[in-house]
């Protein structure tokens, strides 16, 4: 299985400025550890939980109408789910209340708190705009290979996003989580993702479950990598190719062993966009590591 190959390209950086919000204030950034380079065995190779697999691939974007985007020729690669640091990224079954299900990424950033783009937990899985609600439940399987669960699954029905998405549907919000009900998979993953707001220019890098992927690749994590296109109060842009699925997946950047995750891709257009990590969403997560 190949790992993804770190290429560097160069685009100019150019600012851009978007309205206040009042979840916008400012508080000192905590300090977010608990990264672990050990090698975690494979717990089982079994079919998902309560997995429809042989369904259509949908992904909550399509009710959405986001734009998935392929940036010209396709670099994305196929990575091993198991190896630090993709075993904290998770590919997600979510499944609406009316029995609706799509696909949807996230990661963890605490032993029981996953990460994940607004509108993987509070969408409206029928007309795009006019009956949001929140996901009936949400299934998590962390390194996920297509039918295999490396370090099994677990299903939640706690969720969190902030008002910003949830009542303005504003995209520069548009971020949540899912809480566990314990710390089972973090035992066995052995560990979650640093996070840090960007402030100079680094290579960017995605991995999460696209759903362009069929037959023996349906569910598998694929990654890619690139510069910076621009970065604003709220976004951060780039030419990494994405497709449904991905929403939600981290967008991070990587020194040596340390990885730290800067944004939560949710949007295409190329360039694609994720929702940056900043001072007043370090502040919600932080609140949402501790539910």
């Amino acid at each position: 299985m190949k790992t993804i190959e770190y290429q560097r390209r160069n685009e100019a950086m150019a600012n851009d400025s978007l309205r206040e919000f009042e979840n916008s204030f400012t508080l000192p950034p905590e300090t977010w550890g608990g990264i672990s380079n050990e090698t975690q065995e494979s717990i089982s190779e079994q079919w998902l939980e309560n997995a429809s697999m042989d369904q259509t691939e949908n992904h909550i974007e399509e009710s959405l109408e986001l734009a998935r985007s392929l940036c010209g020729r396709d670099e994305r690669q196929r990575v091993d789910p198991t190896i630090y640091p993709h075993r904290f990224i998770c590919r997600l079954i979510i499944t609406a209340k009316n029995g609706m299900q799509y696909f949807g990424s996230g990661f963890f950033i605490s032993p029981r708190c996953i990460i994940t783009s607004g509108h993987c937990v509070h969408f409206d899985p029928i007309d795009g705009g006019r009956n949001y609600d929140w996901a009936r439940s949400i299934q998590v399987i962390p390194g996920a290979d297509g039918e295999i669960a490396p370090f099994g699954s677990q299903i939640s029905t706690t969720f969190r996003t902030v008002s910003g998405w949830a009542v303005d549907r504003d995209s520069n919000f548009d971020h949540g989580a899912i809480i566990l009900p314990d710390e089972t998979l973090y035992q066995r993953v052995n560990g979650f993702l640093g996070v840090k707001e960007l402030t100079e220019r680094e290579i960017l890098i995605n991995v999460g479950y696209p759903a362009d992927k069929g037959g023996d690749l349906r569910g598998t994590a694929w990654g890619t990598m690139g510069p910076v296109s621009y970065i604003n109060d709220y976004k951060i842009a780039y030419m990494l190719d994405t497709y449904g699925g991905n929403s939600g997946s981290p967008v991070f950047v990587r020194n040596g062993d340390t990885v730290s995750v800067v944004g939560v891709h949710g949007y295409g257009s190329c360039p694609n966009h994720c929702v940056k990590v900043r001072d007043a969403v370090l502040q919600r997560w932080n609140e949402w590591t501790q539910l």
